[in-house]
């Protein structure tokens, strides 16, 4: 609502006579107040936030009935009711509740934020039924009407939020991500925090879909902060279940079912069931992977419950048994798993849902590979394969290949499957979210091996994929993986064997997983504990290890886990430890063989307290170990703890002075990947809209981007071009862009600023000059014109050009040629012409200031360069760049910004536009020590002067004008309810009847307040 109507009562609850305006409301003949209209919207907008659907379908009913004799009212009320069929997912009854208003003429009528409901809600109920370009030009049609209107900032908050989640829902998350930026740009001059959480959820999706996970997790913990304690449970569970999404894919589970738990404690408290099933169902798949899987049971038959209580047959269903089909299959129920996932196809194929049905066919095809069924589970297999390639999934795709891969190796077609394993290879990238698969593909590539007869290559696959699964937390594959290593040493390293397949038996036996357990136990106990050890070839064995440490570069840790498992395994040593530097440079442990994690952290302790290499070696000779330290140029360092103390080597005495160097070497390639990764969005905006643009022109924004893509399309020619723009948003950058992607790119490019030399001498400087050809042309000049033959001439501020120059410029650009003042025949000159200006050319026209026909000579293409104020969201990379920049160029290091700063820099003006912002940016840099964290005191004191609050004084009641005087014949009871009443009074009255704040400030819930309000016989008007 916008904030210039009278609110009477901005979302205040009055409770006093809530009940006898229902009522009014229901009896539809009474007449009600547009006041008493208006409160009950805002009583219902919380509804909508606690995710009470049917309360605010029911309270709807009644108002629409009411408000038919006022248009306005009536469009805002069945807005609220196409939001609420939208958070149920009836996206169809979503858009019928508003298309009636399409029309520009439905709305014509109605007031300015009546309007702008409508048309962000029509477009979203386009969105959700799948029309996105219908979406997008009704979104945009509404953006260019409201920023021409000079409408408020929640009304344009409002589109750009709208936009943000239509090119999500397209997969265009970095525009996505621009349009939720300047969403949050326009809520931030509100102090909304419903539009401040929902941008800063846009922005957080769009990190995490685009891989981003932990910058995804800072922002929904920031939109998290701002709903706060507001009754919206409904958003709190989304941003919670996104955040445990963040976490799977940052392989962090335990965090995860943290986040899932928070999620559907507020989704249990709203009516959408769906959610809660799918966070039951979310909540089971994480506990599966960390080994719970009791808890894991009791979460997924709770969400199959919910889900069913909704729809027997809906799409969640086949979701949820295919995760029961799954656990069911690492417990080896086999029969009770087939059925869970026989029935999750067959829903999954009658909803159409093509996803689903290969997710619940690819685990069909593991469950007959558990029951030995190759045949059953090729023709599983080569389905899911089929489905993943119609719908173009990769991951999906590798997975079916897996399981082709094992079922041929089950019916002992080896080629098949090795050719199937070369398939997922060429696949599979060095991603963190390619790990589970890879972990996988390195067991059957050890699997393969063991068939072919070599027992070492095979250790050496398991090995990795023991590394692999016990980094990503995933108990249950890691033991399997244990389980096959001591399969295959067993006829070389019998005690190694013993060593992995009793730990894979007391695994096994604490998950349930019966089948599983039985295999190992019987290995177990085949064991021939009295074999000799046999040696390997140990120039095989080191090419291996070799070739295994260089393929561990998928992340660091990884890599580290690599070395210290292949130490382990493959030396005399009985305590491999590696530390790594964390937060104050305190050594954090990131793998521990032989000792316990206490000890562990322990011995951590101790060597942070040791500050010299002296020290160190001390400490290593108390412990009987050796201390190495892993470096690599653009790596931060590892530290390497071996015991005992003696020389670490290899079989047959090979040092591991080799392997270390390949792990140096890999942790350089981690950290160069990372920094890439991390980099590849800041590197998109803060340097070149296109990598050969001019270093400096940054841009993110729709305008910009429309820019840069009109920059592009004139790249192959030379029609001349106007640049307009205020003072300082880089016209010359774009001109010069303009000749770097030009033909003429390795010519000159000749800048000329109509105001920087006097009038009467801008001829004789534009267009040359022969010696004597006035007073003090001593010598020739070729003009800058010639100067710049086969190139491009840049007329600055061309406004400024001398009106009785003016008619040469034209001529030259009419005929290509000039002629210089003091020659007698004309030149020919090629020379590309790009003229800016921060002037009204077409009013300078109007005043016989500059010609009309020189202006339509150079107007054929014009370009726009908008001012900062309307492409706010580029600020805080513009600010990232020039820090880096000036960093740089005065010899600064490790200088950062917080976001306080930067948010007041966004919500400043700029007259000087990029200009100004780029001075202010110098300025704080060329101050700012090696080190320093910018805050909003480094700013210029005007920049703070303009963030300044107002402030007021606190309004403080003594106790004893609230409290009874003693000796009142009253008690203690009766004083307490007294006080309690003329606290809960004054807080109303403080905060105009509003029963948030005032809950918030006495410390209850809106619930409790109710409550208290009718007990002491209170209105919320108090």
């Amino acid at each position: 609502m916008s904030k210039d109507k009278k609110r009477p009562e901005s979302g205040v609850v009055n409770l006093a006579d809530a009940r006898a305006r229902l009522q009014r409301l229901r009896s539809r003949g009474a007449t009600v107040s547009r006041e008493e209209l208006l409160a009950e919207l805002e009583e219902i907008r919380l509804l909508l936030d606690n995710g009470l659907s049917s309360e605010v379908k029911a309270r709807l009913t009644s108002l629409i009935a009411a408000t038919r004799h006022d248009a306005s009212l009536l469009a805002q009320a069945r807005c609220i009711l196409s939001a609420s069929l939208e958070m149920q997912g009836r996206y169809r009854e979503s858009l019928e509740a508003v298309q009636m208003y399409e029309a520009p003429e439905a709305r014509a009528k109605l007031d300015a934020e009546a309007r702008n409901c409508l048309r962000v809600q029509i477009g979203l109920a386009y969105n959700y039924t799948g029309d996105h370009p219908k979406a997008i030009a009704l979104l945009n049609v509404a953006l260019r009407e409201e920023t021409e209107n000079g409408s408020s900032h929640a009304h344009l908050g409002a589109i750009y939020a709208a936009l943000a989640r239509v090119y999500r829902s397209i997969s265009e998350f970095t525009i996505a991500r621009d349009y939720s930026e300047k969403a949050l740009e326009h809520y931030r001059e509100t102090g909304d925090w419903r539009g401040l959480a929902e941008s800063y959820f846009g922005i957080a999706m769009a990190d995490t879909l685009e891989g981003n996970h932990e910058a995804g997790l800072e922002n929904f913990e920031q939109a998290a902060k701002l709903v706060g304690d507001h009754p919206a449970p409904y958003l709190l569970g989304k941003i919670y279940s996104n955040m445990a999404g963040a976490c799977w894919f940052l392989k962090r589970p335990q965090e995860g079912i943290r986040y899932l738990e928070k999620s559907i404690s507020y989704y249990e408290r709203t009516e959408h069931k769906a959610s809660a099933a799918l966070g039951y169902n979310n909540l089971g798949i994480n506990l599966m992977l960390v080994g719970e899987w009791q808890r894991a049971q009791e979460a997924l038959e709770r969400a199959l419950s919910l889900a069913s209580e909704i729809d027997e047959r809906g799409a969640q269903v086949p979701m949820i048994l295919d995760s029961l089909g799954d656990l069911c299959t690492l417990r080896g129920d086999l029969e009770e798993a087939r059925k869970f996932l026989d029935r999750a196809v067959a829903l999954a194929t009658e909803n159409g849902n093509k996803w689903y049905s290969c997710q619940a066919l690819r685990t069909l095809g593991r469950c007959y590979l558990a029951m030995n069924d190759a045949e059953s589970a090729l023709e599983k297999g080569r389905q899911a394969l089929s489905l993943a390639e119609s719908i173009g999934d990769r991951q999906a795709i590798c997975e079916s290949r897996l399981i082709l891969a094992e079922a041929n190796l089950l019916s002992n077609n080896l080629d098949v499957c090795a050719e199937e394993l070369h398939k997922v290879a060429e696949q599979t990238t060095d991603s963190t979210t390619d790990l589970g698969f890879a972990g996988e593909a390195q067991r059957l590539q050890g699997l393969l091996a063991i068939a072919h007869g070599d027992a070492t290559l095979a250790a050496q696959h398991f090995a990795r994929s023991v590394s692999i699964f016990e980094m990503l937390g995933d108990r249950y594959r890691a033991t399997r993986a244990h389980y096959e290593m001591g399969r295959a040493s067993a006829a070389t390293q019998p005690e190694r064997a013993a060593e992995h397949l009793s730990r894979a038996v007391h695994t096994f036996r604490e998950l349930g997983a019966n089948l599983d357990l039985e295999r190992a136990e019987e290995a177990l106990a085949a064991l021939d504990r009295n074999a000799p050890e046999q040696e390997s070839a140990t120039s095989a064995l080191a090419q291996l290890l070799t070739l295994r440490l260089a393929e561990a570069v998928a992340s660091r840790e990884l890599l580290l886990r690599e070395l210290a498992a292949v130490l382990d395994q493959e030396t005399n040593a009985s305590r491999v430890l590696i530390f790594e530097p964390a937060e104050n440079n305190q050594l954090r442990v990131v793998v521990a063989h032989g000792c316990t994690s206490d000890e562990a952290a322990k011995i951590a302790d101790e060597l942070n307290r040791k500050e010299t290499d002296a020290q160190k070696e001390k400490f290593a000779a108390s412990h009987d170990s050796s201390i190495m330290t892993l470096r690599a140029p653009n790596a931060q360092p590892a530290i390497l703890l071996l015991s005992p103390r003696e020389a670490i080597t290899l079989p047959n005495n090979i040092s591991i002075e080799p392997l270390l160097r390949v792990v140096e070497l890999g942790m350089d390639v981690c950290a160069l990947r990372a920094r890439t990764h991390a980099g590849h969005t800041a590197q998109n905006q803060d340097t070149l809209a296109g990598s050969s643009l001019m270093p400096g022109f940054i841009h993110s924004s729709p305008a910009m981007t429309r820019l840069v893509e009109e920059v592009h399309k004139i790249r192959s020619s030379d029609v001349t071009v106007l640049v307009t723009g205020e003072s300082g948003t880089g016209k010359e950058l774009v001109a010069r862009a303009i000749h770097a992607l030009s033909s003429r790119r390795s010519k000159v490019f000749m800048p000329f600023n109509c105001t920087a030399v006097p009038k009467e001498l801008s001829e004789g400087y534009l267009f040359g000059y022969r010696r004597g050809a006035f007073t003090g042309a001593v010598s020739d000049s070729p003009g800058v014109i010639r100067s710049a033959a086969g190139g491009t001439l840049f007329l600055d501020e061309i406004g400024d050009l001398p009106l009785d120059v003016q008619p040469k410029l034209l001529r030259f650009l009419q005929e290509g040629e000039i002629q210089p003042l003091g020659e007698q025949r004309p030149a020919k000159v090629d020379v590309r012409i790009i003229a800016a200006t921060n002037s009204d050319l077409e009013e300078m026209v109007a005043q016989g200031r500059f010609r009309e026909d020189l202006y339509y000579r150079l107007n054929v293409i014009r370009l726009r360069v908008p001012p900062l104020r309307e492409r706010r969201s580029e600020i805080p990379t513009i600010v990232n760049y020039y820090i880096n920049h000036y960093s740089a160029k005065f010899g600064r290091r490790d200088i950062e910004i917080t976001s306080q700063a930067v948010d007041l820099l966004m919500v400043c003006d700029w007259p000087g536009n990029v200009r100004q912002l780029c001075n202010e940016i110098q300025r704080i840099v060329a101050r700012a020590e090696d080190g320093v964290v910018l805050t909003p005191d480094q700013l210029s004191p005007e920049l703070r002067r303009m963030s300044a609050p107002e402030t007021q004084q606190p309004s403080i009641t003594p106790l004893s004008a609230v409290a009874p005087a003693p000796g009142q014949n009253i008690t203690l009871a009766d004083a307490i309810d007294e006080l309690e009443r003329r606290m809960i009074a004054e807080a109303l009255r403080k905060h105009s009847g509003n029963i948030s704040r005032a809950a918030r400030e006495l410390g209850l819930t809106r619930r409790g307040l109710y409550l208290k309000l009718e007990r002491h016989d209170l209105s919320a008007s108090a």
